[in-house]
């Protein structure tokens, strides 16, 4: 039985970290039909300070199936323990959220305090401004923010304690939009910029199946759309809200790529079909194309509809899909007409508000405009899709 497993493990992990620890099963949303799965712990000692845990890099859909409970709970639970570190620059209490009628069923989010609190942004000019070590990194975050490190393995089969070191880390955002909003940090000594690398990529993906819970989103910001420091990580947080993302149709383009049908802002969609190591190749191909063009671009690690319902009958429901939208310069945008920032989050059809009255009374129309805002043309990013396509030709 899955959830006498996650009892379980609950149980060992209070245990070891001396914390409680709740298992919360979220129900708002279609859920993938994972198995359960036995689980080969190891642990470097009762007391450890830092976690290590060990992250399978390769993934195919029938792996997926199996539930990967022990990151989720260990990130949940470090995550709530951080409460007590004063690590988080407000109290999340938590989210506020508001279906926005309309065709696209936007999801409206508050929360003041992470406009109003949060760390001031690096000042950017380009899409790959270079890294600047005397301004905030995130190897100057303290011990505390700090909650795990990540090691990738080409031969791992699922998650599990390491006795080895990790490369990359997870750490809290100490300015949370929502509960166990999190940081996945690709290898922070290395000093790179907020500019996507193959391995980031595929942390992400790894991160985001391995954690086998459809309401955690992992996302990206390239400089010049909305990334607020230069240095690179991706975001890890929660909505138990469908986005409409999620479902929005595709047209197919070739093998696992796609572009978005009738949707505010025109963009790219990624399905998993054979393993996750090909999935990030051909992300991270087009993403390539992006920035050898200088274009700014956001990326949403999620599950949703098959992009080819008829062609899925073997594949778990819903399926993982990679969301990639090339946009206009943030710094270029008219900020006098923008009622919110349309960051990766926007794009997706979850709207961060920290007016009260705004949330309380904006409408799709005003939501799709905003957006637009930020959207390229049908002709301009037909252009980007045809070299899209090129390249994964060669690939």
């Amino acid at each position: 039985n899955r959830w006498s497993w996650s009892e379980w493990y609950s149980n060992q992990l209070s245990y070891l970290l001396h914390t409680k620890f709740e298992c919360r099963h979220y129900t708002t949303r279609p859920r993938p039909k994972f198995l359960a799965c036995d689980w080969e712990f190891r642990f470097r000692s009762c007391t450890m300070k830092k976690a290590c845990v060990t992250i399978p890099r390769q993934l195919t859909p029938d792996k997926v199936r199996v539930s990967q409970t022990l990151l989720k709970g260990l990130v949940d639970s470090l995550w709530n323990n951080s409460k007590s570190d004063n690590v988080f620059r407000y109290e999340i209490s938590g989210s506020c959220l508001r279906s926005v009628p309309g065709q696209y069923q936007f999801c409206a989010d508050y929360n003041e305090h992470r406009f109003s609190k949060k760390r001031a942004a690096h000042a950017i000019s380009c899409c790959n401004q270079p890294y600047n070590e005397s301004l905030f990194n995130f190897n100057k975050l303290k011990d505390v923010e700090i909650l795990l490190e990540v090691l990738l393995s080409d031969h791992a089969e699922c998650v599990s304690f390491s006795m080895e070191n990790g490369s990359s880390l997870v750490a809290v955002n100490a300015s949370p939009l929502s509960e166990c909003h999190i940081l996945l940090l690709p290898s922070p000594k290395r000093c790179l910029n907020q500019r996507l690398t193959l391995d980031a990529v595929e942390l992400g993906l790894s991160f985001a199946i391995s954690c086998s819970d459809p309401d955690t989103r992992v996302v990206f910001n390239s400089l010049r759309a909305f990334a607020s420091i230069n240095h690179l990580h991706l975001h890890a947080y929660k909505c138990s809200a469908s986005l409409p993302i999620e479902s929005a149709p595709v047209k197919h383009i070739i093998d696992c790529c796609y572009r978005l049908v009738n949707y505010p802002v025109p963009g790219f969609v990624f399905e998993l079909q054979t393993d996750t190591v090909q999935l990030a190749k051909s992300v991270y191909t087009a993403v390539e194309v992006l920035q050898a063009q200088d274009i700014p671009h956001n990326m949403m690690i999620t599950y949703g509809d098959p992009c080819d319902p008829a062609d899925t009958a073997d594949v778990p429901e819903p399926v993982l899909r990679v969301c990639l939208w090339p946009v206009k310069p943030s710094d270029e945008l008219p900020l006098d007409e923008l009622l919110f920032k349309p960051a990766v989050c926007e794009l997706s059809g979850h709207v961060l508000l920290h007016d009260l009255e705004l949330f309380q009374t904006i409408t799709e129309p005003q939501i799709i405009s905003t957006l637009k805002l930020n959207a390229f043309e049908e002709e301009q990013f037909q252009e980007i899709a045809d070299l899209v396509k090129n390249k994964l030709q060669n690939l």
